[in-house]
């Protein structure tokens, strides 16, 4: 019996702890935006509630995987008071249950360091927690991409599996071909990378309906050597290597 009176009473101020604040993206898994109207942002937003009374919260950028063109601008958080500046990955705030001020929002910046509009994807995860009791946390993750179809051409549209060919040439300089196909309506990144692993090029983010397809990749100012190219469409993922000489 002490047993189970102890369970509940874990269970009871599990629950109660837990109660505190919720912390809710109610923007889709992936935001897609363009340039067009002069956009240059993305916006994802999410709503951070406390339950009763008032808590000081944190705020913590836990993850912040940026495409090459948007890692010099960075993105921003956002709340009630302000928003912050890219350098800033952490913030922390008093919320009370009273306050309609309880939204939170992440910018992702579409442009580089030159101002100029710059396709791509972005992650970021926001950590809230309870200043006094910091074991208390709830994360959200947030994503971000614009459209990119970079000299692509569908060849087919009756394709039975996902697969991912070897391009061709390989070795290459400094064009080359890469076919993948897709048998459902997928959304679908392909996206270069060199052999630390940073990424040199997006050839492909968006949706595409079912087929085989074919992407051009010009490689002009990149160093010779090793690189790797990665499909992702739904749950499939595959990776290659290819190399430029």
């Amino acid at each position: 019996m002490r047993k189970i009176f102890l369970a509940a009473a874990i269970f009871f101020i599990s629950s109660y702890t837990f109660s505190q604040f919720t912390f809710e993206r109610i923007s889709p898994a992936q935001v897609v935006g363009d340039s067009s109207g002069g956009h240059y942002e993305i916006k994802c937003l999410a709503l951070l509630k406390v339950q009763t009374g008032s808590q000081q919260i944190k705020l913590t950028r836990t993850i912040n995987d940026l495409t090459a063109g948007w890692r010099l601008t960075g993105t921003s958080i956002c709340n009630f008071v302000a928003c912050f500046d890219t350098s800033v990955s952490s913030i922390t705030e008093t919320y009370t249950s009273s306050s309609s001020d309880d939204s939170v929002w992440v910018y992702f910046y579409l442009f580089d360091g030159g101002l100029q509009y710059q396709p791509g994807a972005g992650h970021v995860r926001l950590r809230a927690e309870l200043v006094s009791n910091p074991a208390f946390f709830i994360e959200q993750d947030f994503r971000a991409c614009t459209p990119t179809f970079i000299g692509i051409q569908q060849i087919s549209s009756v394709v039975k599996d996902f697969s991912l060919a070897q391009n061709y040439p390989n070795p290459f300089n400094p064009v080359t071909k890469i076919n993948f196909s897709i048998p459902n309506n997928e959304y679908v990144s392909l996206r270069v990378y060199d052999m630390l692993g940073r990424e040199v090029s997006v050839l492909v983010n968006g949706q595409l309906t079912a087929g085989e397809y074919q992407a051009d990749f010009n490689a002009m100012g990149l160093s010779s050597g090793m690189y790797y190219y990665s499909l992702r469409a739904g749950e499939y993922v595959d990776t290659k290597k290819m190399v430029l000489v």
